[in-house]
Formats: structure tokens, sequence, C-alpha cells
């Protein structure tokens, strides 16, 4: 009796993936801007759809992102499909580029050096060349290669819906 009152206990305390999802986007968001940002939703349709589709593939596409504006650049909250699951990133882009990245939450078993800073690094200061595409090569991990082709898809779409939106960080003085 008692052991299944804690395991209720333990159960009711964990925070849903929902819950967890948004804590993890808050705390990345609250660590690279100075001032709370604006949360903002975008609807997936017309050139945002088609971005989606071409970068992500139909079944990935999802029919909203949250993003978060703040006066330091704009944070995107994507997701990809990894080999075990799905992938959620964080990037943040301003005037154009990618200051910053991090992995929110993964289901991989072997692909867990992408969670790592010397990885994600690589995309620091990546942007979108004339063709679309990363300027930069980024290099990806040994047996871990669909969730260094979902980083990096992802990466891709960041910059692309800056640009779309118009939401790009960049400074007006």
């Amino acid at each position: 009796m008692t052991s299944r009152f804690l395991l209720l206990v333990l159960l009711l305390a964990l925070p849903t993936a929902g819950q967890a999802k948004e804590n993890a986007a808050m705390s990345f968001a609250k660590e690279q801007f100075e001032i709370a940002p604006a949360v903002r939703s975008l609807s997936v349709t017309g050139r945002v759809a088609k971005a989606c589709h071409e970068i992500l593939g139909r079944d990935d596409t999802p029919r909203s992102i949250v993003y978060y504006v703040g006066t330091e650049g704009v944070l995107w909250v994507l997701s990809a499909r990894g080999k075990h699951g799905p992938i959620e990133a964080g990037f943040i882009v301003a005037e154009g580029r990618i200051l910053n990245a991090r992995i929110l939450a993964d289901r991989e078993q072997r692909g867990r050096p992408i969670r790592s800073k010397r990885y994600l690094r690589q995309y620091a200061g990546v942007r979108l060349n004339s063709r679309g595409r990363l300027n930069e090569k980024v290099d990806g991990l040994t047996g871990a290669t669909i969730s260094s082709r979902a980083v990096a898809k992802m990466a891709r779409l960041a910059l692309r819906l800056s640009t779309i939106t118009g939401d790009d960080g960049k400074k007006t003085e």
C-alpha cells in the first residue's frame, strides 16, 4: 500500500511532456534574453508550410510553431524526427545568423552527443547561402547520422522562418 501511494505521488509530481518542453524552452530563453521575450505562435500555412515541407518533409510538418522574440534575437523552438522519436531544439537567430543552439528534448539512444556543447557550437554564426542551404559545413556525429541531420534541418528551418516572418532579431537604432 505504501509503495503504491509513493508511486502515485511521484507520478503526480512529474511534469507532463508539454510542461517539460515549455520549461526547457523558457529556461533557454531566460538564459539568452535580458528582458523577457514576447511569445508568439506561427500558423503553418502558405510560405511557412512550403518551407516546412521542403526542409522537414511532409510527415514532420507541425500545425503551428512557437517562437520567442527578444531584443537580442529570436528563439525558434522546432522539432524534427530522430531515429527513436522527435528531437526538439531551440535556435537563437539574430541578423540572419544562428547565435546559439540547444537540444531541448530527445529520445535518442545513440544520438546523445547531439546535446553536447561542442557539437552545437558548430551552428554559431551559420547563415543561409543564396540557395537556401547552410553556408558552412556542419560535421555530423558518427553513429548518430539521423539525429545530426535532424538538427541541421531544424537549423536551416529556423533561419528560413526568420527570413519569412521578418522576425530575425535585426537591431534597429
